[in-house]
């Protein structure tokens, strides 16, 4: 056992042995998203387990519950898709680059990701991982708006959860067929829209 000079004992920490255990944790989070694009409509661990080729103690060792693993699949994704290096926007103009950089990351996500992201399954992911998400947009909506009264910014707040949902993006893209330009100036001209309608000043 390594010893500091004074006798005492040096934590052991072997970065190869943190290396493989980053890996496996990534190994499993693919494989869940893989699960998700299957269609099926839970996620199970044995199920996760058998696709990432590991047993499902290993799971447990990286993940201590399912919701723990639910939690980390959409973090995992995005950061595949390269949608953490996105900023949150601390004002009103920054939210329309935020929104164009947003649908360029999920236009560039693999067949895997995408299907996964309209999977049954992830409904169940949304809702481990709202919290987090919620917490983090009404840090965006204080930073926007920080006269507004409490209850207006969470109105903000909640209209910019639903607005930068991927399947809100999906419905825009797809379905609607809109550009990644078009989608900004929609996010944007709705924002705009309703921080006009809570400001005291034009309040009827």
């Amino acid at each position: 056992m390594n010893r500091f000079a004074n006798g005492k004992e040096r934590p052991y920490r072997s970065d190869l042995r943190a290396a493989q255990a980053d890996a496996t944790r990534a190994r499993i989070l693919d494989a869940a998203l893989r699960v998700m694009a299957t269609g099926l409509a839970g996620l199970s661990v044995p199920a996760v387990a058998r696709e990432a080729g590991v047993s499902v103690p290993t799971v447990y060792r990286h993940f201590r519950t399912k919701r723990e693993l639910l939690s980390a699949v959409y973090p995992h994704a995005a950061r595949r898709a390269g949608l953490d290096t996105i900023a949150d926007p601390r004002s009103v103009d920054e939210v329309r680059p935020l929104i164009r950089a947003l649908v360029e990351r999920l236009d560039a996500l693999d067949d895997a990701s995408r299907a996964a992201m309209a999977s049954p399954g992830a409904a169940e992911v949304r809702h481990a991982t709202m919290p987090a998400r919620y917490e983090r947009i009404r840090q965006v909506a204080d930073a926007i708006e920080p006269k507004l009264q409490q209850a207006d910014r969470d109105r903000i707040t909640r209209l910019l959860v639903v607005l930068t949902q991927s399947a809100s993006i999906r419905m825009w893209r797809e379905h609607l067929e809109l550009s990644a330009d078009e989608i900004a100036d929609d996010v944007d001209w709705i924002l705009r829209a309703a921080i006009d309608a809570a400001t005291p000043a034009r309040k009827r």
